[in-house]
């Protein structure tokens, strides 16, 4: 039998044009690699060159959103004082390139350095496909109002700042991007996961509006998961306004069973103004769909602004939700924080 000396084919013919080939033959070459690059393009902007959180509303009817409030009661408390009247100098160029800029905010020694946008006009109306909507705007486009992934950090539609207003109760909203842009280093305040390392270089907030500084700090870090399937859901985006003592002690006594961490320097008092920067967290990949909220109330008048941090408490047993205690097992041993936290709460007798 004769041997067969035809020399075999190299592979990379396959997908580089040579000499001979026909022409759909080098068309179909030249067009390979370039759908595979493409597609892969694709699918990393699909997979999550960032992690994209959204702010969460309420679509459904009849919530029992928390045993002391309602949600017809929402309406933005004026902050007392005279305020100043004129924009800040450092803000003025940016606030007339856009004049939904309402200030500032950045956490030192971190990438969270930005400024925040907000969609304004909100009435007291409450209209939560509305609100989901204005949310969403900075969060899908750029401070110029190009469409972006990335999109801004901005502050939830009700809470409005302007010369004569601050909110009581304002969520600010970031993106969790995997470059480390945006609210990215948030995640590091998540104790359970990353130690308290972070925390205690980082316990304030520098939060201005584009009309005066201010700078809060933080007295609670927790992880709540956004759906019913998940478990209890604590609607911590809903309620922003108090329309008395029992509201705020109540709101935020369901904070502190949440939060890592307390600090007795940092209490609360009815009438305190507070942030809460929200973004998406993944500890269990994406599996299910979680957000970090990081609490701060802003230094009060004549308060010393810097936080002992050798005074925090880690809270060994915060409330969870249920996926988390299948998989770690066990459950909520109880509300095990001083009530000195919050000035005037009275803890419901056992």
């Amino acid at each position: 039998m004769a041997e067969n000396n035809k020399a075999k084919t190299p592979l990379w013919t396959c997908f580089i044009p040579v000499r001979g080939d026909r022409a759909f033959t080098i068309v179909r070459k030249i067009l390979f690699p370039i759908i595979i690059l493409w597609l892969a393009v694709v699918l990393y902007m699909i997979k999550g060159e960032y992690e994209k959180p959204k702010p969460d509303p309420v679509l459904i009817k009849n919530v029992s959103l928390l045993d002391d409030f309602s949600v017809e009661e929402a309406s933005v408390i004026p902050v007392t004082g005279k305020k100043p009247a004129t924009i800040l100098p450092e803000y003025k160029e940016l606030y007339e390139q856009n004049n939904d800029m309402i200030g500032w905010i950045k956490i030192d020694g971190t990438a969270i350095d930005y400024p925040v946008m907000q969609v304004k006009g909100f009435d007291g109306t409450i209209n939560y496909k509305h609100i989901y909507n204005q949310n969403m705007v900075y969060l899908e486009h750029d401070f110029y109002g190009n469409y972006s992934f990335a999109g801004c950090v901005t502050a939830d539609y009700r809470a409005v700042f302007d010369k004569n207003k601050r909110p009581a109760n304002a969520l600010i909203y970031g993106h969790n991007l995997l470059n480390g842009t945006y609210f990215h280093n948030l995640r590091y305040y998540d104790i359970p996961v990353y130690g308290r390392e972070f925390y205690d270089e980082h316990p304030t907030i520098q939060l201005d509006t584009i009309y005066e500084k201010g700078t809060y700090k933080i007295f609670a870090v927790m992880e709540q998961n956004t759906l019913a399937s998940e478990g209890e859901v604590f609607y911590y985006d809903i309620v922003y306004k108090f329309d008395n003592q029992k509201q705020f002690n109540s709101y935020y006594a369901k904070v502190l069973d949440r939060s890592f961490i307390y600090n007795p320097e940092v209490d609360l008092v009815y009438g305190d103004e507070v942030i809460a920067l929200s973004t998406c967290t993944f500890p269990y990949g994406k599996s299910i769909n979680l957000r970090l909220v990081i609490y701060a109330r802003r230094v009060r008048e004549g308060e010393d602004p810097t936080v002992d941090v050798s005074k925090t408490i880690i809270n060994e047993d915060p409330l969870m939700y249920d996926y988390y205690y299948r998989v770690h097992g066990g459950e909520w041993g109880g509300r095990k924080w001083d009530p000195a936290l919050l000035r005037g709460f009275k803890p419901e007798k056992t």
